[in-house]
């Protein structure tokens, strides 16, 4: 497929995708078919792209649906006050860019360099509506997006900072296990500015979350990308513990 940059035009609730993708990788429950695969790789168009290159911006016309080979993203609003909200980071085999009334709802960009697969959202729509399988996939998807952002909501109602930040390495923790990472070592892509944006805290309150954490000797952060479980089962109560 020809390659070539993005335009930059933000997101809609970010989905989790079933991976498609013969490239990405297979650690994931494989829904949909290999015909499938195949028609959604051929009508994309791969992406490679520096990190912090935005994809979209925040309504913006949604002419495409975006899907993660490599790397990560994270989507997110600007508010009037010139804070940036960010609403979710999306990783490999993930699924975004679906909008409303034919705009995108939040603004998205690479975190490290990724690979992307642009869908034209026509010829998908037409993919859809010849396969009912394949459109009953996208909407589990739906679905699966909906119970993400109830996690989300459940995170950040936490009154502990270093509660938030225990369940946000939790979720992270999860997602390596999804794409073969090491076991207690958890990447951190992001960096504490956009941690803090996720978890709807200030900068200072998450480097001081993490001291705690620390303290306690339930996490290490061997630097701001990485951070190691020092005790798996104490962490799994902390975040319990809501």
């Amino acid at each position: 497929m020809k390659q070539r940059h993005a335009p930059s035009p933000q997101l809609a609730p970010s989905l989790k995708a079933i991976p498609f993708l013969k490239a990405a990788a297979e650690t994931r429950t494989i829904v949909l078919t290999n015909r499938q695969r195949e028609q959604l790789a051929r009508i994309g168009m791969r992406l490679r792209l520096p990190p912090r290159m935005v994809i979209y911006r925040e309504d913006s016309a949604a002419n495409w649906i975006f899907a993660v080979a490599e790397g990560a993203v994270k989507t997110y609003r600007e508010l009037p006050s010139g804070k940036r909200v960010v609403s979710a980071f999306l990783f490999t085999q993930d699924l975004f860019g679906l909008a409303e009334n034919g705009r995108y709802l939040n603004s998205a960009q690479s975190l490290t360099r990724v690979t992307l697969y642009r869908l034209p959202l026509g010829e998908l729509t037409v993919l859809l509506k010849h396969d009912a399988d394949l459109q009953f996939q996208f909407l589990a998807k739906v679905t699966h997006e909906l119970r993400e952002s109830q996690r989300k909501t459940i995170l950040i109602n936490r009154r502990d900072a270093a509660g938030r930040l225990a369940m946000f390495v939790a979720l992270m923790s999860a997602e390596a296990d999804l794409t073969a990472g090491s076991p207690g070592v958890v990447q951190l892509p992001m960096s504490r500015s956009d941690i803090a944006a996720f978890l709807g805290l200030s900068l200072e309150s998450v480097i001081r979350a993490a001291a705690e954490l620390e303290r306690q000797r339930l996490l290490k952060f061997e630097n701001r990308r990485l951070v190691r479980i020092l005790d798996a089962p104490r962490l799994a109560k902390l975040v319990a513990a809501v």
